[in-house]
């Protein structure tokens, strides 16, 4: 196991426990991801599980599919499962397939979208009425990529930059940063 391996598992596990506090009631709340609702945070991050378990086994992907989720506890357990097991393969790391940019080794890339969970898991408490908990170690991490990519960052799910208080919390600074507010 890397040290990316293992950062983007925390941030899987911190997602997961989201999941878990998550009332049935809730799957449909308007999430901080415009256009989102709860259910849709979850079905991005299965089919980013999907996508890099893929990967994990060498099949390259363009992009994380947003399968739809029936049955939401189900379908993200079976779906973290099988990432976990696909990233415990040491061959599974070092392999270069195809990612959503670019031809990568599965390390570097999964490197790359740590954050994608850390900022997911912010978007889904806020959405289910949860407090928002972050590895701190993880949020500076993942806030230090996100301000050396600067404006590329900007897109489809990440608006501007919120301007938040320099005294705020790096897990605040991390939701400011990818476009939420804290």
């Amino acid at each position: 196991m890397s040290e990316n391996s293992r950062n983007y598992l925390l941030a899987l596990y911190g997602f997961d426990a989201t999941v878990r506090r998550v009332t049935p009631s809730s799957w449909d709340n308007t999430s901080p991801c415009e256009g989102w609702t709860a259910r849709d945070v979850l079905s991005h991050n299965i089919g980013m599980c999907e996508m890099i378990t893929g990967i994990a086994h060498g099949v390259g992907a363009e992009a994380a599919e947003h399968p739809p989720v029936v049955n939401p506890m189900a379908e993200w357990i079976k779906a973290f499962e099988e990432t976990r097991q696909a990233l415990d393969r040491p061959e599974a790391l070092a392999q270069k397939v195809l990612t959503p940019w670019g031809h990568l080794v599965v390390d570097r890339f999964i490197g790359i979208v740590t954050v994608d969970p850390l900022i997911h898991t912010f978007d889904l408490a806020a959405a289910t009425g949860q407090r928002v908990v972050i590895d701190e170690a993880l949020a500076a991490a993942g806030f230090a990529q996100l301000e050396k990519a600067g404006e590329m960052i900007r897109g489809e799910r990440f608006g501007p930059k919120v301007s938040i208080d320099e005294d705020a919390s790096i897990v605040d600074k991390l939701i400011a940063m990818a476009g939420r507010t804290p």
